[in-house]
């Protein structure tokens, strides 16, 4: 696995956290990317914010997506096996990472990063889709996909849990 399929995972995951919190689309009742979530994760968390941030939409997501997808031999971006996730985890204490995202999260810097990276996703899906097997949570390509299908979701206002089984 290549550190560029990291870095597009940790930037999908802070990208789709922030857009699915309840002061931009309402998918999770999380605000870990408000200033004054940011006011309070700074002191604690001075060289790690962004993994304090991450960890915490990551948990708020993935409640979410296993409601409506479940549990098992099913991964999404909020939920992947665990030697991804260590090695995501690493990748977000990395400040070759963490230094290319905003200080400040805004709704258009988000949509704007989804739109550069997604494959176009024409389908009008809702609820859980499946993107491809297990073995396609090691390729960019699907990664794309999952992007493009998220930006569709947010563009019309529906929530879509795109998985691999």
């Amino acid at each position: 696995m290549t550190t560029d399929l990291l870095s597009v995972i940790a930037n999908l995951r802070i990208y789709v956290g922030y857009l699915g919190e309840k002061d931009q689309y309402g998918w999770w009742k999380s605000s870990f990317f408000t200033t004054s979530s940011d006011a309070f994760l700074s002191p604690l968390f001075s060289r790690t914010k962004i993994l304090a941030q991450v960890n915490g939409v990551t948990r708020a997501a993935s409640i979410l997506h296993d409601e409506h997808i479940g549990v098992g031999h099913v991964y999404h971006l909020f939920r992947l096996p665990e030697e991804l996730e260590q090695r995501l985890h690493q990748e977000l204490k990395d400040p070759k990472t963490t230094s290319t995202i905003p200080n400040t999260l805004t709704e258009d810097i988000a949509i704007k990063h989804l739109e550069v990276f997604s494959t176009l996703y024409e389908k009008d899906d809702i609820g859980p889709v499946r993107i491809g097997s297990i073995s396609d949570l090691y390729k960019i390509e699907a990664w794309r996909i999952v992007t493009g299908s998220y930006l569709q979701a947010f563009y019309n206002q529906k929530q879509i849990y795109p998985y691999f089984s």
